[in-house]
């Protein structure tokens, strides 16, 4: 058996300064730091954007960078962005164009099963950030939109399936869990100088075919919307221009594919005379269209035309003239 001199051993620790030992812990943390910076700024990032652009290809979209860098410790940035999306069936396909993306990741969303981060995009002549954050069945999204022009984006022809112009500026907040009728948040946008139709591209119309609508002039439109257990509440849709009068109530109960919301909407548009001058081609349509029943069903005692909208994007839409009606906000059907 080995005995262990113990009275040879030390009876207390080397004293050590506090300044000493955060001068050699500093040692190691110095050189995970600068190991971190030389990894972030030697990061082959061409290579990422061709692996990018390389992605898109194998899910059938087109896409250009035309420079990708690094931006802060968890971001890149992105500059000429140009994604190309295929057309549905006889529709061109789409483009959209940023001037600059920067994206950045937030570093303690890895450690969870929902992912967030923050994007700073320049587009369309204005400007768009916010934050967005997604997991398996969630989704929450906060952003702020100023400037934008709508008439540089080409793809809200999808959506609108006329063409708009104006500038577009406001705020959008939407929490979208799982259960989709749980969705809560707030739209406030105004789009300035809102005008509609150009006089050269055709516009598929009920009844009447492809026609070319003369521009109109519909003012500034003010939207204002709450968003409570899956149901759109529009509070305000209004726009009052010279030649065109747009007015909106009612609600949209969000559904998945969002195409399959459904719409609880009251309409009421006026054509002002300044506009039947300007455009005989909209006079002439209007002057025929009077005849019917259904241009007599939407009349409204002041002369604008007013009609409930319900039904799905995805199905079918069910517009109905509703000019003997008084304008207010259709009650809220049941889940």
């Amino acid at each position: 058996m080995v005995e262990i001199p113990w009275k040879k051993l030390p009876t207390k620790l080397p004293d050590v300064s506090w300044q000493s030992a955060l001068r050699w812990a500093g040692y190691p943390t110095f050189f995970v730091l600068c190991f971190v910076v030389f990894a972030y700024w030697t990061f082959p990032y061409e290579r990422l954007r061709d692996r990018l652009i390389e992605e898109a290809d194998e899910r059938g979209y087109e896409l250009e960078i035309i420079d990708l860098s690094p931006s802060r410790l968890s971001g890149v940035t992105l500059e000429g962005v140009r994604l190309v999306l295929p057309g549905k069936g006889d529709e061109p396909p789409v483009d959209i164009l940023f001037e600059e993306l920067t994206v950045r990741v937030s570093l303690l969303s890895a450690l969870s099963d929902t992912k967030s981060f923050s994007f700073d995009a320049e587009l369309a002549g204005g400007d768009a950030q916010g934050d967005v954050a997604f997991g398996e069945d969630n989704f929450e999204v906060e952003a702020e939109f100023s400037d934008i022009e709508l008439k540089q984006i080409p793809a809200l022809r999808r959506f609108t399936m006329i063409p708009v112009t104006g500038k577009l500026d406001g705020e959008i907040a939407l929490t979208m869990p799982g259960d989709i009728g749980e969705s809560n948040g707030s739209v406030a946008l105004t789009i300035e100088a809102l005008s509609i139709g150009d006089g050269k591209t055709k516009v598929d119309i009920p009844d009447w075919g492809g026609l070319t609508l003369d521009e109109a002039d519909a003012g500034d439109l003010e939207i204002q919307a709450t968003i409570e257990e899956g149901t759109i509440d529009i509070e305000s849709f209004k726009a009052d221009g010279k030649d065109l009068k747009l007015d909106v109530l009612g609600n949209v109960r969000l559904g998945r594919p969002m195409m399959r919301s459904q719409l609880n909407l009251m309409l009421k548009a006026k054509i002002e005379d300044s506009y039947k001058e300007r455009s005989p081609k909209i006079a002439t349509m209007i002057e025929i269209a009077s005849a019917g029943d259904a241009y007599k069903a939407a009349l409204a005692p002041d002369g604008s035309l007013q009609y409930k909208i319900t039904g799905s994007p995805a199905g079918r839409m069910r517009p109905q003239g509703a000019g003997n009606q008084p304008f207010r906000a259709p009650a809220l059907t049941a889940k």
